[in-house]
């Protein structure tokens, strides 16, 4: 009884209404699940336990911190959630559409463009995860915290249902982001107070960097062994292990920060709803040309704003910062990926303007292969005889696997007169209709997109490796999607972003289609800089260094890991992306100065070739602080 007792007091602690009327919560900081519930009639519509007839729920809140919450809605048929990120410290009004919670979100061109969803720049909603259904019966809002940090406090001071959207808003009575583009309502290690110590510190690393590159080849392959080069990147099997092997024939591994680009991340806008957000605005330019490039108007961003404090404002400021790309990228280790043409190797996207029908192609539209043909022959006129070009990847995360039924039905629902839609009812008229002829017949489209974009690869650029297409599920593809791969690609890459690669998934594909793999995407984060983590997150900058080497080191011992994409080179900035995401993920923050992280690139770029020939162990020392997602209840390891 006496622990019951203290429970409900404790309980009565944590969440109180303060004498402005104003709904509180303390989270315990814990190693599991800590989440509470907001009932119906302290958010002052508990007469409303019907929102079927409502589109957005609308309500002020401050988080205390940049850790990721799961916002849910209790109702009588589950609790329905998505993970959710707000600003941290300062009040925010958020209008979240309830059709999030009702349906699973339509297929997109991949899988961020599904299911990242943009509050105005004052936070975001990842709606991929979790359960939908009808909002009726419902009984609360809860707020859930994997593994909360630092005893976080979430308060709510206003909730409404709306049929209307209103403006995300930033309500803080302070500016949040300073002038340099970094967190104003925070104090961090690293934190920059002035112009004068920006410029000291720029000055500094000048002054200091060692481009010393590691001893390697001229295209960044490993002088331990050569077999042989054929002026242009290919892949081998060697002793039972996958290899690159470079243009002059050595082996090599690809490693890639995210390609450097000038002024990445810290974009500024004067949009409604975000007049006090900003203690300053970064001026608006116009971009010199560049690399033939013609002079274009941009956003206004910090990012740049702060290279521009660094290099000034004259045509050759973009190239001074590249030569500085360049140095990093020697002294850090890195060999793949960089603003300079052919300083080193680098990976290539395909970029395709043809016509995507949730998530899938319309391969079936007039003109479809014309139009593949001619975006395929221009784009390999420009680097087909590059021989730094590693290869192409054809496409980042198709939005639609695992969900092919349903993207089916979106088809037969769509009230346009759509090619793809008159193909489907005719092969389910044929074929019966089932969840397996749906899945069918996605996968035969799928099939004839590849094949049709390699064909045209091949003829206008035989030289160079096709990279295959970035996975992003965690899930091994089905059978018939993994002979596509097989039948059309060289490599098989996947997006993975976990503590190392998976070895059971990596150990199945291998089995499945014995082909070389490039990891395409993976980071770190932390919360300190006030911005979200990441999709991986620990406990500070010093520990992303820890994380990467043991996730470069614990990946390429695997006989087919070939390539690791770090995702990206400077952080996502303050306001976030056009999605929402608003990432601690860079090597460089907004100032342009490096993260401890690169310590960690370095150290692991020494052991690569050993690693993966099998002649050394990789790297044992696990990051702390891995932390705040749900993975990380069911392995410590995210593994």
């Amino acid at each position: 009884m006496k622990k019951v007792t203290l429970l409900l007091l404790l309980t009565a602690l944590l969440c109180s209404c303060g004498g402005d009327g104003v709904l509180k919560h303390t989270f315990k900081t814990s190693d599991g699940v800590e989440a509470y519930q907001f009932p119906l009639s302290k958010l002052g519509v508990d007469n409303q336990n019907d929102w079927e007839a409502y589109n957005y729920m609308v309500l002020e809140i401050r988080s205390s911190t940049a850790q990721r919450f799961l916002l849910g809605i209790d109702t009588d048929n589950g609790l329905h959630e998505k993970r959710t990120h707000v600003l941290p410290g300062a009040w925010v009004k958020l209008c979240i559409p309830l059709e999030y919670y009702r349906e699973k979100p339509k297929p997109s061109t991949d899988l961020a463009a599904t299911v990242n969803k943009p509050q105005n720049g004052v936070g975001f909603q990842h709606i991929e995860g979790g359960s939908v259904g009808p909002l009726t019966g419902v009984k609360g809002l809860s707020i859930k915290y994997y593994t909360p940090l630092n005893n976080p406090t979430v308060d709510i001071r206003s909730f409404r249902l709306t049929t209307e959207p209103e403006t995300p808003t930033y309500l803080g009575e302070e500016p949040f982001v300073d002038e340099f583009g970094q967190w104003a309502l925070g104090d961090f290690e690293g934190k920059v107070n002035s112009l004068e110590e920006l410029q000291a510190q720029w000055k500094a690393e000048d002054e200091s960097i060692q481009a010393e590159a590691l001893p390697r080849s001229r295209y960044g392959g490993f002088l331990d062994k050569n077999v042989g080069g054929t002026g242009f990147f290919r892949v081998e099997k060697i002793d039972g292990r996958w290899w690159f092997v470079d243009p002059d024939g050595y082996l090599f591994l690809s490693i890639s920060g995210g390609g450097p680009s000038a002024g990445g991340g810290g974009s500024a806008s004067k949009a409604e709803g975000l007049e006090n957000m900003f203690a300053a605005y970064p001026p608006e330019t116009t971009g010199v040309s560049y690399n033939g490039r013609p002079a274009q108007p941009r956003m206004m961003s910090f990012g740049e704003w702060n290279l521009h404090r660094r290099y000034g404002f004259e045509d050759d400021w973009r190239d001074q910062w590249a030569d500085m790309a360049v140095k990093r990228m020697s002294a850090w280790g890195l060999n793949t990926g960089s603003p300079r043409p052919q300083s080193f190797p680098y990976l290539g996207n395909m970029y395709m303007r043809v016509e995507t029908i949730y998530g899938i192609q319309d391969v079936y539209a007039d003109g479809y292969e014309e139009m593949i043909e001619q975006n395929v022959k221009n784009q390999m006129a420009r680097t087909k005889d590059d021989p730094y070009l590693i290869g192409n990847f054809l496409q980042n995360e198709p939005s639609w696997l695992e969900t092919e039924p349903r993207v089916c039905q979106l088809l037969l629902d769509d009230e346009r007169d759509l090619p793809i839609k008159a193909e489907l009812k005719k092969y389910l008229a044929e074929n019966g209709d089932s969840d397996e002829s749906r899945t069918e017949f996605i996968h035969a489209t799928f099939r004839k997109h590849i094949e049709t974009l390699c064909k045209y690869i091949r003829k206008y650029d035989p030289n160079h490796l096709i990279l295959g297409i970035r996975f992003g599920h965690s899930s091994v593809p089905h059978k018939n999607i993994l002979q596509i791969v097989k039948d059309f690609s060289d490599v098989y890459a996947f997006n993975t972003y976990r503590l190392s690669p998976n070895k059971a998934y990596l150990d199945a594909v291998m089995e499945a289609v014995d082909m070389p793999m490039l990891n395409g995407e993976f980071h770190f984060g932390s919360i300190d800089r006030g911005m979200a983590p990441g999709l991986v997150q620990v406990a500070n900058q010093q520990e992303r260094a820890v994380a990467f080497r043991y996730f470069a080191e614990n990946g390429f011992s695997h006989p087919a890991l070939v390539g690791i994409a770090w995702f990206q080179y400077t952080d996502q900035g303050q306001m976030g992306r056009g999605d929402g995401e608003r990432y601690n993920i860079g090597l460089v923050d907004v100032t342009d100065r490096p993260y401890p992280i690169v310590d960690g690139i370095r150290a692991a770029s020494e052991n690569l070739y050993k690693v993966h020939a099998g002649l050394q162990e990789p790297f044992s020392q696990r990051p702390l602080g891995l932390q705040g997602n749900e993975d990380d209840l069911v392995s410590k390891s995210n593994q």
